[in-house]
């Protein structure tokens, strides 16, 4: 049975458009199990967003776990290698914890994976594609992008301690001005790398304009090298007509001991919070083995339908009244005469008082007629 597009919820229609784009690309569509081993997870937990996973024993003695990540499984089952690259996307439910119920929720998301030999095009190519997802869910969208390792040599040239990185890193996120300088000033640290790091939080906006401001605290060529990737990258967006709603937040940090270089969030103005996350992740394809390097993202379906769209004007486009006695033969095929012109029909002995119709016709001796609104 063929649905109208008005008729979709705003993830079907996401879903829709978007395995058509992603497939113009020459990205193929990744199946897996609702199970893994549970192994993949315990030996992986830092990857994941929460340490909780369901799991259960299998009847063959198998500890097994609904899945709470597609890209692991992916890395685990790839067959690319630095000379072949696979394109993958894919659309599936985890099943993760709530932080707002902390309840176990089942969590759809779309997303693509490119892994092999990644270049600056491969970059460019899937930001372009976020990018274009977003937009195909609203016009007013924001995508922000960083680069890893700008903030990661930044904490590198400090050479402090592991205890006090990690806390670096966690005021980094959350913009933390006073914590990072209290913070700093009990490490001992330089005004120059105080002032480094206090800046970090306010290197966000327009992407030239945020750029040139980071070379300024920049101490060194790794540094510069990433703020000189994230320009490229910038520039090719902005030659595909993509720069308009593409800006750069450098205090996005992702798991340093699993992502690397560039990384991005996506939102729209609908709903005001993150719908879209993605990067590369070069350094978990090694954790597991893979002698190949990856980017890609995951697209929250869920989120989607929190968009707050417009009710229709109508409940079905055509009522048909038809009277008793009537032959059900007949009243069917009158019903089916105006679905072959594309209307939804509902067929009733009398117009129903709650139903919101565009048009009425009534069923008199076998004979269709429309009936004209009264004035």
């Amino acid at each position: 049975m063929k649905y109208k597009k008005a008729e979709l919820k705003p993830d079907e229609k996401a879903c829709l458009e978007l395995r058509g784009l992603y497939e113009q690309y020459g990205y193929k569509k990744y199946k897996m199990s609702k199970f893994e081993e549970y192994s993949l997870y315990v030996e992986n937990k830092d990857f994941l967003a929460s340490d909780k996973v369901i799991t259960f024993t299998d009847l063959d003695g198998r500890l097994l776990a609904l899945k709470p990540d597609v890209t692991l499984s992916i890395i685990k089952n790839t067959q690319a290698t630095i000379q072949c690259n696979e394109k993958l996307y894919y659309i599936e439910n985890v099943y993760r914890e709530s932080r707002e119920s902390h309840t176990f929720k089942e969590i759809s998301q779309m997303g693509l994976e490119y892994i092999g030999k990644v270049d600056a095009y491969c970059i460019t190519e899937v930001i372009a594609l976020a990018a274009k997802s977003l937009r195909t869910i609203s016009k007013d969208y924001i995508l922000e992008v960083a680069h890893m390792s700008f903030v990661v040599e930044l904490l590198e040239s400090l050479q402090v301690n592991e205890h006090i990185k990690f806390k670096l890193l966690r005021l980094i996120r959350s913009k933390n001005v006073d914590g990072l300088r209290r913070t700093a000033e009990k490490a001992d640290l330089s005004e120059l790398q105080i002032e480094s790091l206090c800046r970090l939080p306010f290197l966000y906006g327009d992407v030239n304009k945020t750029i040139k401001e980071a070379k300024k605290i920049s101490l060194n060529k790794a540094m510069d090298r990433s703020l000189d990737e994230l320009s490229e990258i910038y520039g090719a967006l902005k030659a595909l007509g993509l720069a308009k709603n593409i800006q750069v937040d450098l205090s996005i940090v992702n798991d340093i001991d699993y992502y690397n270089g560039i990384i991005f969030k996506g939102y729209i103005k609908e709903l005001g919070r993150c719908v879209l996350a993605g990067g590369q992740y070069d350094q978990a394809m090694a954790l597991l083995g893979k002698k190949v390097e990856a980017i890609g993202f995951a697209l929250y379906l869920n989120e989607i339908n929190r968009i707050a769209e417009q009710k229709p004007l109508y409940d079905v486009d055509a009522v048909v009244i038809y009277p008793c006695g009537e032959d059900v033969v007949t009243v069917a095929e009158a019903v089916r005469q105006l679905q072959k012109e594309g209307l939804s029909v509902r067929a009733e002995k009398a117009v129903p008082p709650n139903v919101r119709y565009r048009e009425l016709y009534r069923l008199e001796n076998g004979i269709l007629k429309k009936e004209e609104p009264s004035c």
